[in-house]
């Protein structure tokens, strides 16, 4: 049966596509025009605009591209899980003896090789406009936050029936309540906002990532572990647990 699993990747491959890659590459795409074409028609042999790190627009460049890749993986990890045990569709997928566990960990890795492929493309069109852009250091950032966010959004798929939606609020609360709750008086409350997730470091693994390859080595060891571990207990919950509502 694992030889046959393989074989379904295939099929893996395209529902990302249709479901969510082409969602993926059109919100890059207009995105990245929407923001970035005024900088392209602005430019001119005459008057060359400084495009590389330490300009205004590399900052920019930063966001734009960061930003990209967190709503790509939320995309990518919408209903992942949540969809079959919400349509009920786990009972034709596992009507033969097929583990669901390397299931849904091959439909991880699917998703993730999906992603970075789109990423791929848009970075290589991004690269035509800021020619400073470094593809293989921007892929490396994509494949360290689809492991960071998306071990969450799997663990969250596998126990909710509104995933996307709360992932969202996991990650974008995490980030308010450590700026809220972090100094030397937060007390109770400052400790107890250390188990979310670790979001408040990805600005600067961005900035250093994206731009030079590197990153501090404890910053990506906490996101990904963090993402790894979220990522183990969901497929321990599939292993152990009932997929039926």
């Amino acid at each position: 049966m694992t030889g046959r699993l393989g074989k379904y990747s295939l099929w893996q491959f395209r529902d990302f596509f249709m479901q969510h890659g082409i969602g993926i590459a059109i919100i890059g795409l207009l995105w990245g025009y929407t923001l970035l074409a005024p900088l392209r028609a602005a430019m001119s042999p005459q008057t060359p605009m400084p495009m590389g790190p330490g300009s205004p627009i590399w900052g920019l460049v930063l966001q734009i591209t960061s930003a990209v890749v967190s709503v790509s993986v939320l995309i990518a990890m919408n209903g992942i899980v949540a969809t079959d045990r919400k349509n009920g569709y786990y009972r034709f997928l596992f009507s033969k003896p097929i583990n669901r566990v390397l299931y849904y960990a091959q439909t991880f890795l699917v998703y993730m090789i999906g992603v970075l492929l789109i990423m791929a493309i848009l970075s290589a069109l991004l690269r035509m406009i800021v020619p400073s852009f470094n593809v293989a250091y921007f892929l490396l950032y994509a494949a360290l936050v689809y492991v960071a966010m998306g071990g969450i959004g799997f663990l969250l798929s596998v126990a909710t029936r509104y995933d996307w939606l709360t992932l969202a609020a996991v990650w974008l609360g995490a980030r308010i309540l450590r700026a809220i709750y972090s100094g030397p008086h937060a007390g109770f409350k400052g400790k107890l906002v250390q188990v979310l997730p670790p979001v408040h470091r990805l600005d600067d693994v961005a900035n250093s990532l994206i731009g030079t390859g590197s990153a501090p080595a404890s910053d990506v060891v906490w996101l990904v572990g963090y993402g790894l571990l979220c990522f183990v207990i969901g497929l321990a919950v599939l292993r152990y647990g009932s997929l039926a509502d």
